[in-house]
């Protein structure tokens, strides 16, 4: 593993990149909130035990840069069905003593807006949880459209592939996400969700002409304004399986899109360094090449 790229962002004054040769990711301030961030990690794909094994590595290697928590923002699993997959997954997250949240995503669940084995370990949804002085809001993007409201193209898609694709909040659970940032305090925000919002560069290709597979966030103006009004600083999010450096398309916010962590190849996790106070963080792009 070794640190590819280090990100400043500053409220007000968006995001500049530094050259990560300056910065010592072993070092840490006290006024700083270290959170790990891993993706669609889809233990259960490909060679038995490959990516169970990378996933464990990215978490005790952040472990030992000293980080409070660990986000992963969905896709934990290929399938949910996979049983045996499944407990050797919670097993071996539940052997980190570093706290753990997840969400859901598309392949975390079998039917849209319908509880799985993941998000019952993982849930509820919406939430909110504080750690070290940090609100994270743990949002469940398969919660909307039902299934009688796909279209006949993804539902035929996910017979023969055992999983949907479509996401969105929905209006319930926007709703419950209002009432509970009006339940909490102002302070540093991080809103955690699967799918991804509009981002500044194309898909790739393949993703590009298959627009249901990795169509973004359905309700993301929605959700964006929501978060703007109630000052959410940094978005954690998935499924787009491809790297983008962080951007700052919102008001005061910050968008970070994470890349699968146990890809063929290249594997890409991140490292955050939240300011206590809020309106800023240091963002370490972590690879490694298998």
């Amino acid at each position: 593993m070794r640190v590819e790229r280090v990100y400043d962002w500053r409220r007000g004054h968006g995001v500049s990149e530094g050259d990560p040769g300056h910065f010592d990711p072993n070092l840490r301030s006290d006024q700083v909130v270290r959170i790990g961030h891993v993706s669609d990690s889809h233990v259960g794909k490909g060679v038995p035990g490959r990516r169970l094994g990378a996933l464990r590595r990215w978490l005790e290697a952040m472990e030992g840069l000293g980080v409070d928590a660990i986000v992963h923002s969905g896709d934990l699993v290929e399938s949910p069905a996979d049983e045996e997959v499944l407990e050797a997954t919670f097993e071996m997250l539940e052997q980190v003593d570093t706290p753990l949240l997840g969400v859901p995503g598309n392949h975390d669940v079998i039917r849209p807006a319908q509880s799985s084995k993941v998000t019952d370990r993982w849930g509820p949804y919406p939430r909110c949880e504080h750690l070290e002085g940090v609100q994270f809001y743990l949002l469940d993007s398969m919660a909307w459209p039902p299934v009688e409201d796909r279209s006949e193209g993804e539902r035929e898609s996910a017979r023969q592939s055992g999983f949907f694709s479509r996401g969105a909040l929905g209006p319930a659970q926007r709703g419950q996400l209002a009432e509970l940032f009006a339940d909490h305090p102002p302070g540093p925000r991080v809103l955690v969700v699967h799918h991804h919002l509009r981002q500044p560069v194309p898909a790739k290709p393949w993703y590009e002409d298959n627009d249901d597979l990795m169509a973004p966030l359905e309700d993301v103006d929605e959700l964006t304004e929501l978060a703007r009004r109630e000052g959410v600083e940094i978005f954690l999010h998935g499924h787009r399986h491809q790297y983008v450096a962080p951007y700052a398309p919102f008001e005061n916010s910050v968008i970070l899109g994470g890349p699968s962590a146990t890809a063929t190849g290249v594997q890409r996790a991140r490292m955050i360094d939240i300011s206590r106070s809020g309106g800023a963080c240091r963002i370490w792009e972590l690879v490694r090449y298998e």
